[in-house]
């Protein structure tokens, strides 16, 4: 390979290396959300963070360690939102709509409401919606609000997400609370508002505004209809989700779509007052249960399933409005990262920053430019090592945090002993590239039959154990793995390649040759 191609090459594996490593470890916004200052205005500010690491792991965001803002504070992994009863707003709500109003319109406005007395005035209350006209909530509000709380309940808890928190707040609103890491967390927050009867529309346009209402029928409940909402996926691997109908409510969906044949017609299942949760086209008449798949995830699919089938079983008709998204702080005092505090998971950065550091030292000082050869190989094994963690997936603990030490130091022996058998063979004479040709096929079996113990070590660990220990010997058996292409094929292909670019390969890899005493 002459210096042409061995520059492209190398141009190639470093963007390739450079582009890992910007997925694998660089959080960068991609949601923004209008936050308030003290000050009575507004900024954008980002509530979702694109980080691998934290996403990949399954664990709280805390790990991202991202800052934003002014006084760039650490962040937390999660973000919270309030949900208000209809007829509730915060305190800041209120003065901003009554700021922009002036003269009658305002104090029209202002007698709307009233503060709410248990709360210090944290909350305004419509009087006429909560408080029946005068300064109190009613009885018959605060037990919908039990109600409201209840439907909420059951639709996080079917989320099964890691370190989300509901809580009541202010007596009669809802705080959520959900972690970064999960991919559809928006959605949730947004749907589980939808708080209301269930209603099918079936019309021929594909604005719902101007469908036609078939379920329910008169003033019976959608749960005669309709037996219940889920989500599922088939062998293929395809999500969809299925609304079955009971035997009265299949023949009133058909006798509706019956001319679906002829002019295609488009169906929506509403929850609450204008809130669409599925449509789709119907081209024929539907004469069974609905089948509904397209661009959902399995979380997406449980989130809309859910809203529909508790929103059946419990067709109130009390609304909830969302508030604005906060971003939280990070708890130092909780458990993350397998039982690791954040102290501690911080401190384990630092450890990892310092070997870092010195394995660079180390190769760069004994070998100068050889010691790229290294990084390179090193930084594959790192982000590849993390892709695998995120394919599997395997959970971030002590035992694989342990396993990446281990495997890093196994790479880094491997490729020592690599470089030092050429080194060997460079000084009694030989060319450079019989040097290394030589000193690989001298050392390959003592390196690959260190692995290969190794690896059956670990797949046993992985077998036999039990818990953290078979998750720690999966990883390991990784690693090792990694360890060993890493030596024997990626380092040796990047070692050919960047020594074509230097013009003296014995000074690129810090080479002498051994002195030779003549003859008196």
């Amino acid at each position: 390979m002459g210096k042409i191609k061995s520059a492209i090459v190398f141009s190639l594996i470093t963007v390739i290396i450079a582009v890992l490593c910007f997925v694998c470890f660089v959080p960068f916004p991609v949601g923004w959300v209008e936050e308030a200052k003290e000050d009575g205005t507004s900024e954008s500010v980002p509530f979702q963070f694109f980080n691998p690491i934290i996403n990949w792991t399954e664990k709280s965001a805390d790990l991202g360690g991202y800052q934003y803002g002014d006084g760039a504070d650490y962040l937390g992994g999660s973000f919270s939102i309030v949900y208000y009863p209809d007829g509730v707003i915060s305190e800041q709500e209120f003065i901003e709509n009554r700021d922009a109003k002036e003269g009658e319109e305002q104090t029209e406005y202002v007698e709307k409401y009233t503060p709410y007395k248990d709360v210090n005035g944290r909350l305004y209350l419509e009087k006429d919606t909560v408080c029946d006209g005068g300064e109190t909530p009613t009885e018959e509000f605060l037990s919908s609000c039990e109600v409201r709380l209840e439907t909420l309940k059951k639709r996080f808890e079917g989320l099964h997400a890691e370190n989300l928190q509901l809580e009541v707040c202010d007596n009669i609103c809802v705080r959520v609370s959900l972690p970064a890491s999960m991919t559809e967390s928006v959605a949730a927050v947004i749907y589980y508002s939808y708080l209301g009867q269930v209603k099918l529309l079936y019309g021929t346009s594909s604005d719902a505004a101007s469908a036609s209402q078939i379920l329910p029928v008169n003033e019976n409940p959608m749960s005669d209809y309709i037996k219940g909402v889920s989500s599922h996926s088939n062998a293929a691997g395809n999500i969809y989700v299925q609304v079955s109908f009971t035997d009265v409510g299949r023949e009133v969906v058909g006798n509706a779509t019956s001319g679906a044949s002829e002019t295609t017609g488009y169906l929506f299942l509403q929850v609450g007052e204008g809130n669409t949760v599925i449509n789709l086209s119907v081209s024929e008449r539907v004469n069974d249960d609905l089948y509904i798949s397209g661009s959902y995830t399995s979380e997406t699919a449980n989130i809309v399933a859910t809203v529909i089938d508790t929103a059946i079983k419990n067709p109130n008709s009390y609304g909830m409005n969302l508030g604005n998204l906060y971003r939280t702080r990070a708890n130092f005092g909780v458990l993350t990262l397998g039982g690791l505090t954040l102290e501690t998971i911080t401190l384990v950065y630092i450890a990892f920053g310092i070997l870092f550091a010195a394995m660079l030292v180390f190769f760069f000082v004994r070998y100068r430019r050889l010691g790229f050869v290294h990084l390179y190989t090193y930084l594959t094994f790192l982000t590849l090592m993390v892709i695998i963690f995120w394919a599997i997936p395997i959970p971030i603990g002590v035992g694989t945090l342990a396993v990446l030490g281990i495997a890093s130091v196994l790479l880094s022996v491997s490729n020592a002993i690599a470089f030092e058998y050429a080194r060997k063979e460079y000084a009694v004479g030989k060319t450079i590239d019989s040097s290394v040709k030589t000193g690989y096929k001298r050392c390959f079996w003592h390196i690959f039959d260190l692995h290969i113990v190794l690896l059956i070590v670990s797949l046993l660990v992985y077998l036999i154990g039990i818990g953290e220990l078979s998750v720690f010997g999966l990883a390991l058996t990784f690693g090792v793995a990694l360890s060993g292409i890493g030596t024997l094929a990626l380092n040796r292909f990047l070692w050919y390649v960047m020594m074509r670019l230097s013009k003296d390969a014995g000074k690129f890899c810090h080479y002498k040759r051994e002195e030779v005493e003549e003859d008196d």
